[in-house]
């Protein structure tokens, strides 16, 4: 019965979670808190009502997964939110349900892995979207300064949209307006910057931006794969080892 309980905790925690982000990009603390808190209480009481329940494993899983979320936190890689989300992970479900044997450990990072794999399904979306806009409309990459590798980048990373959409919440934008006034491409930024303001050429109708979808929803989806799939990386990895042997 806890298990169950563990698994419907953060199911509800990242749903809930997710329709904020989605919403206003912003997540309640007490989200978290919640999670964290109701989460050690089940796991406290899984632990003693489990003969053997493996203690060291928990501590080990709880511990380098609460580094690894801080640290890439502090790199600027992602929000606090996706940092706290994985440590509620982490005290809830420390080790992954027996009924799954293939995942990689600590269990809080298959998660985080599943929802890296998800996330890369934007890349042939934005593929398609600039594929069909060139086909309507010719100029893809018109008075931008840009190399060619940078071409490359943004047409699978970005899209092409009006400035309306790209000033929408979900958009970061990937083209630049300089000093001078020409248009350049920014690909990488800190979460951090994604707070700038977003500044459009006078004459501009379109620029390149990036969906900016919160990773908040791929870990909910990547929580559900694990049930449906397992660790994906970890599937990946076993089935390029068999390949190669």
């Amino acid at each position: 019965m806890i298990p169950l309980l563990k698994i419907i905790l953060i199911l509800a925690a990242l749903s809930f979670a997710s329709y904020q982000d989605l919403k206003t990009r912003e997540i309640d603390d007490k989200v978290w808190y919640i999670a964290i808190v109701t989460g050690a209480v089940l796991t406290a009481s899984e632990i003693l009502t489990t003969p053997g329940y493996p203690l060291a494993l928990l501590i080990l899983s709880v511990g380098i997964t609460a580094v690894l979320a801080l640290g890439i936190y502090y790199a600027g890689l992602y929000g606090g939110a996706d940092a706290k989300a994985l440590i509620a992970i982490a005290v809830t479900l420390p080790l992954p349900p027996s009924y799954q044997a293939v995942t990689s450990w600590p269990y809080p990072f298959t998660i985080f892995g599943n929802a890296l794999v998800l996330s890369l399904l934007l890349i042939p979306a934005c593929a398609i979207w600039n594929s069909l806009w060139w086909m309507k409309n010719k100029d893809l990459f018109k008075d931008l300064n840009a190399t060619t590798v940078q071409k490359a980048a943004i047409f699978f990373l970005g899209a092409k949209v009006k400035l309306e959409t790209a000033n929408k919440v979900h958009f970061n934008l990937l083209e630049k307006l300089a000093a001078d006034g020409s248009h350049y491409i920014r690909l990488f930024s800190r979460v951090a910057s994604e707070e700038e303001p977003k500044v459009f050429g006078k004459d501009s109708k379109y620029v390149w931006a990036t969906p900016a979808l919160p990773l908040i929803v791929f870990f909910l989806f990547g929580f559900l794969l694990y049930f449906v799939a397992g660790d994906i990386i970890f599937r990946i990895v076993l089935f390029l080892m068999g390949a190669m042997a």
